[in-house]
């Protein structure tokens, strides 16, 4: 490698990548030196110019050059790599040993030899490609459930599945409706077409009309025949919604004959109701109906952009320097969030899970994981079954094993809680996400539904371990108590906590911690662990929820369960455990606690990262996990975008303060009151259990040691 002129240089480095090598560095102006490798770290020394300066090693962090002194670190150039002064070794490149080339794996395929198709609604078998077609002994499949299916047949613009037990609807190519999604190597997605017809939400709840009576249409038109009215007060069942230019409608049922009323007159910026939902355990202050996030689904564009390509490069560079004959690649990817009907945000991380897979698969890696909360779960449960198998197909063409951990908004709990008061119907039940998202390869899964369990890469002592921090089994109550926990609640209480409602909080059951325990224990001795696990595991007890973390959660005491024994079972292993891999926080950071690499993921959707730059809300974010095991090293090679610690352009304040930010008040700060009145049992919590207000933010780093 020949030196550059003009005091720049080269490096191979990945950020945070230490260089085992020594000099003497001549500065041509004074620099100061900081006690930690960041610019929010306190000043140490002065280093006047023209002054050899001994070094001992040197060190890429936070997209910086700096050199390790005995007494701190000094910033001796900036991302562009031009030298504030003469080095005798200017070459940033850590030295790799020639090893042995490893045996050839035959790589581990998904079972593409079968068409799977979930419905997302129920459906009924016909006995021939036609919608007529229809007997009183047809057999019915409801909703979320799987079947096999030999090919696809198209009758009147209807395409229909054969199966041997009949035919299903698929897609409707006039109204441009899915029946259900195919789950396969390949993405299928029908193109969207416009329609004249409004959008039917297959919702279930109870609606009062308080304010006014209304008449009932036998569709939804006012100028259709009336078929009866409801007087004022009248409360109905209804079995969904729908909504034209100037009203809201909802859709009875009976005798599987369909009648419309309309519920609220829809103005530009506001609606008014004729009366109120009837919906949950609670009142509910911030009902959202469905059609809101209702926009034209995105066009899946493979092509590149401009930035796309030059970090796409930048990663295949990196990757071609660090990998070595035995190293293990493991792709990962979480908080797509995708959802084909919310956002252009949000329906371009569609592009980024077929990107993503590609480049996987083109690179040979070992395999892929998605880290939790793949779609958004703000839709109702049809649209959330579609997109979930869409996001699965995509993975599934990098032919790779793929592991999705389970994540809050997956379950599309978010919808039943938040937007629309409480329906449980609408949650994804345990049996339709096993459906959607681990058919092709559950091989992994220690126990059927539950999202947890291990993978042991062929042919090397490297495993997987992924983790469900949100087990909380299917239950048909609507109320917390009704069935007994093996943990009961602590921390924060008013959030409403229902049975199946996952998105409100994190939970470990002792089955879970019982096997980890037991997998953990009998570990190879030359065995080395990987961990994934959406929400992070933490330290929790019922007085202490959290330590020693790092950046805010709004689950930070709502965790129930044994996270502490899971917690206490990964730091007795810490010898053979190479990293705990998280997401859920939305920003990119690193601790190294109690002998253990804890490492949080930034967001791949653009439009929810906590920090931003000109580029932030252009490109997606993913990870290239290089495992060296014979050095003990892990390389985390960066697609895209990467949080920079203490690049914070503008105070975050989001709920409690966030707690990223050294330089503006703290949690205990904003906490502390002039009178002696008690503070509640919230406040407490927070400001005497809440370990991280004091913590720092440290952005992202690409090299660890285990």
């Amino acid at each position: 490698m020949k030196q550059l002129q003009k005091n720049t240089f080269i490096d191979h480095l990945i950020d945070g990548q230490k260089v085992c090598q020594s000099g003497f560095f001549t500065p041509d102006r004074f620099l100061i030196s900081r006690k930690q490798p960041n610019g929010l770290s306190s000043r140490s020394q002065i280093y006047p110019a023209h002054r050899p300066v001994h070094y001992l090693a040197k060190l890429k962090s936070d997209g910086r050059y700096w050199l390790v002194l005995e007494d701190g670190y000094l910033c001796i150039a900036t991302a562009k790599r031009v030298l504030y002064g003469h080095d005798n070794n200017p070459i940033w490149q850590a030295s790799t040993q020639s090893l042995p080339k490893a045996a050839q794996v035959p790589a581990v395929k998904f079972d593409t030899d079968k068409r799977f198709f979930v419905t997302a609604e129920p459906l009924v078998f016909r006995t021939a490609p036609e919608w007529s077609a229809v007997n009183s002994k047809c057999k019915m499949l409801y909703t979320g459930r799987l079947v096999v299916y030999n090919k696809i047949l198209v009758n009147k613009g209807i395409s229909y599945l054969e199966t041997q037990e009949g035919f299903l609807p698929y897609y409707n190519s006039q109204t441009g409706k899915r029946y259900g999604v195919i789950i396969s190597s390949k993405l299928k997605r029908p193109a969207k077409v416009s329609s004249n017809h409004p959008t039917i939400f297959k919702l279930h709840g109870q609606f009062r009309f308080s304010r006014r009576g209304v008449d009932v249409y036998q569709s939804p038109n006012l100028q259709s025949p009336i078929m009866g009215h409801l007087n004022r007060g009248t409360i109905v069942d209804y079995t969904g919604k729908l909504a034209d230019r100037h009203r809201g409608w909802l859709q009875l049922t009976r005798a599987g004959q369909h009648s419309y009323v309309p519920f609220m007159s829809r103005y530009r910026n506001h609606g008014h109701y004729f009366g109120r939902e009837i919906t949950g355990s609670k009142a509910v202050s911030r009902l959202r109906e469905p059609w809101v996030f209702n926009r034209t689904d995105a066009t899946v564009d493979l092509s590149t952009t401009p930035l796309e390509h030059t970090a796409l490069r930048q990663v295949e560079e990196q990757l071609a320097n660090v990998r070595q004959p035995d190293s293990i690649v493991i792709g990962l990817i979480n908080d797509t969030h995708y959802d084909a009907h919310q956002s252009t945000y949000s329906q371009r991380t569609l592009h980024d899970l077929l990107l993503f897979s590609h480049f996987a698969r083109n690179h040979d890696f070992n395999g892929i994981v998605m880290n939790g909360d793949l779609v958004d779960g703000n839709q109702p449960l049809n649209r959330t079954i579609i997109d979930t198998g869409d996001a699965v197909s995509a993975l599934a063409e990098s032919q790779l094993p793929v592991f999705i951990t389970q994540g809050n908004h997956d379950d599309n709990s978010g919808f039943a809680r938040y937007l629309n008061g409480y329906r449980t119907e609408q949650v994804m039940t345990e049996q339709t996400a096993l459906h959607l998202r681990n058919r092709l390869n559950n091989q992994w899964l220690a126990n059927q539904n539950n999202f947890y369990g291990k993978y042991k890469v062929p042919g090397t002592a490297i495993s997987l371990i992924m983790l469900n921090t949100f087990d909380i089994r299917d239950s048909h109550s609507d109320v917390y108590f009704d069935r007994d926990y093996d943990d009961q609640p602590n921390g924060i209480h008013w959030t409403g906590i229902l049975q199946n409602i996952r998105h409100s909080r994190s939970r470990i059951a002792s089955q879970q911690a019982a096997w980890l325990t037991k997998t953990l224990d009998q570990l190879a001795p030359d065995e080395q662990v990987i961990v994934f696990t959406h929400d992070s595991i933490r330290s929790a007890t019922r007085r202490q929820a959290v330590t020693p973390f790092w950046t805010y959660d709004w689950f930070a005491n709502n965790q129930q369960g044994d996270f502490a024994r899971i917690y206490n079972n990964l730091v007795k292993h810490r010898q053979q455990i190479i990293a705990v891999m998280s997401g859920h926080t939305h920003v990119d950071d690193w601790s190294r606690e109690d002998g253990l690499n804890w490492i949080t993921t930034t967001c791949d959707i653009a439009d929810r990262r906590k920090t931003s730059r000109l580029n932030s809300r252009t490109i997606g974010a993913w990870d290239v996990l290089v495992i060296n095991p014979k050095q003990r090293q892990l390389l985390r090679l960066r697609y895209g975008w990467r949080d920079r610690a203490g690049r914070i352009r503008h105070w975050q304040y989001q709920l409690f303060g966030d707690g990223t930010d050294t330089r503006r008040r703290t949690l205990k700060e904003i906490f502390k009151r002039p009178d002696p009145q008690p503070l509640s049992g919230n406040a407490r919590y927070y400001q005497n259990q809440n370990k991280q207000v004091d913590q720092i933010w440290r952005g992202f780093r690409g090299y660890f040691d285990y």
